[in-house]
């Protein structure tokens, strides 16, 4: 059960002066409702945060505040219609009508450039919340297109958080957000915003989806987005409706189980969907067009190799619920994969460059496994050409798996069979999984996570590998 501490007294919202951003004294303040009387906007019309004030529909209120109360209930009707439940009342929650009515309110304050919009909660009971919305009040200086975007972006994005605080209060970034972000996309289809916050996610697809990084909320939280994306594509955006009832009465540490429960009530899980997820992203940017992948795959950054060459030897830690990407040139010939330790929770998928470029589009998985121990698996007499391997932890847990593996023709194999011989630096080894990288996943302690075999060696013997066999390693 969540435990809120809120104060039983209202929070002050900013025609009362209260909060970061609010009225000022000498602001000459008004209001406009919207054409169904969901949602009233408040404004200035003199003062520090006089808003625009150009009426050329006549209609004795400026178009900008109309704008933003006609878009706002258009999108709750939107969110209503897909299933969701509407903001919470003040009345809901023990308030009487605050900014002089039932409806939604939203205030058009000058953030000063430091921010765009907000959902500010005025109380919370039991869990769940009532609040209102503020938004800037004129977007001088700001970098969208248009006003009318602005407008589309901020409505849809900060009422969905609105719509999560009626069923919790305290939701983890990563969900709070991503969802808030996929609902842009879900009100604007041809949203920049949301493809920009996506891409900004597959830059760092290694790190676990409930894990951002650590300290303010960054655009990996944001870029989340994609996957409940990929959600609505391949299950049903009434999913993520039911993620939404699972988070009821949780705390938010459990958001990725209440995904993990939402699924096994139609069936399915992590397990089945997370590598299907990790494909359609190597689908997307300049590889997209030849496998399934997001109506918007060829829109997106597309993936980055952790590794590339004519043979992959890697020595990986896969975090849970994140991939990892290789490019292999292979000469032709059998092609091989093998590890020497215990890569138990990991799946693994090899896919063809098909369109005869030097890094185009991508097909479906040739070879698609889930290796349950040590040894090889051999993927087939292959054309000579461009392949990605995919490797990802389809799993929730608490720990890494950090193995060591190979890919390539007979010359890798016999490397990694010399390297099993000879062994490695285990010490270095050793060393390397008792720091936690500069770059690990928030929540991702120091000490060895996964399996713990030595077979293959430390990091000094695999780097002469991979200078031996031509492969190059992701910097940074």
């Amino acid at each position: 059960m969540i435990l809120l501490l809120v104060s039983l007294a209202q929070a002050a919202r900013p025609d009362e002066g209260g909060g970061l951003f609010h009225f000022d004294a000498t602001d000459v303040l008004a209001t406009v409702d919207g054409p169904g009387g969901r949602v009233r906007v408040h404004f200035s019309v003199e003062g520090p945060n006089v808003t625009l004030l150009d009426d050329d529909d006549g209609s004795g209120a400026p178009d900008f505040a109309e704008q933003v109360a006609e878009r706002a209930e258009a999108v709750l009707a939107l969110d209503e219609a897909l299933g969701f439940r509407p903001p919470l009342a003040e009345s809901e929650v023990g308030l009487g009508p605050l900014g002089g009515s039932d409806a939604f309110d939203f205030y058009l304050v000058d953030f000063g450039g430091s921010s765009d919009g907000q959902f500010a909660t005025d109380r919370c009971v039991d869990g769940v919340c009532a609040g209102h919305m503020l938004m800037e009040n004129d977007f001088a200086g700001y970098g969208y297109p248009s006003l009318s975007v602005a407008i589309d972006i901020l409505t849809s994005h900060e009422l969905f958080h609105a719509v999560q605080a009626a069923y919790n209060g305290t939701q983890p970034s990563w969900m709070s957000e991503g969802m808030a972000v996929w609902a842009e996309h879900a009100f604007v289809p041809e949203n920049d915003d949301f493809l920009g916050f996506c891409s900004a996610y597959m830059s760092d697809l290694g790190r676990s989806l409930d894990s951002p990084p650590a300290g303010s909320v960054s655009s990996f939280s944001y870029g989340t987005a994609l996957f409940f994306s990929f959600l609505e594509e391949v299950v049903a955006t009434e999913l993520l409706v039911e993620i939404q009832s699972q988070m009821e009465g949780r705390d938010e540490d459990e958001a990725a189980q209440a995904i993990a429960d939402a699924l096994a009530a139609r069936g399915t899980g992590f397990e089945g969907l997370w590598p299907q997820f990790a494909r359609w992203n190597l689908g997307s940017g300049r590889r997209a067009g030849a496998m399934e992948s997001y109506p918007f795959a060829s829109e997106l950054r597309g993936v980055s190799a952790e590794a590339d060459g004519s043979a992959i030897v890697d020595d990986n830690r896969f975090y849970p619920l994140a991939a990892t990407y290789y490019r292999l040139n292979h000469a032709g010939g059998p092609l091989t994969w093998s590890t020497f330790e215990d890569p138990a929770g990991l799946h693994f998928s090899l896919h063809a460059v098909v369109d005869g470029s030097e890094d185009g589009e991508v097909g479906e998985a040739l070879v698609d496994w889930a290796p349950s121990g040590p040894g090889e698996v051999a993927l087939g007499d292959l054309d000579a050409g461009g392949y990605w391997l995919v490797g990802s932890y389809p799993q929730m847990a608490d720990q890494s798996v950090k193995i060591a593996f190979c890919l390539g023709g007979a010359e890798a194999m016999e490397s990694c069979e010399a390297a099993e011989d000879t062994g490695g630096d285990s010490g270095l080894d050793t060393a390397l999984d008792s720091a936690t990288p500069d770059d690990a996943p928030a929540g991702e302690g120091s000490g060895k996570g996964g399996c713990d075999s030595g077979a293959i060696g430390g990091l000094g013997g695999l780097s002469l590998l991979l200078m031996g066999l031509g492969a190059r390693r992701r910097a940074g």
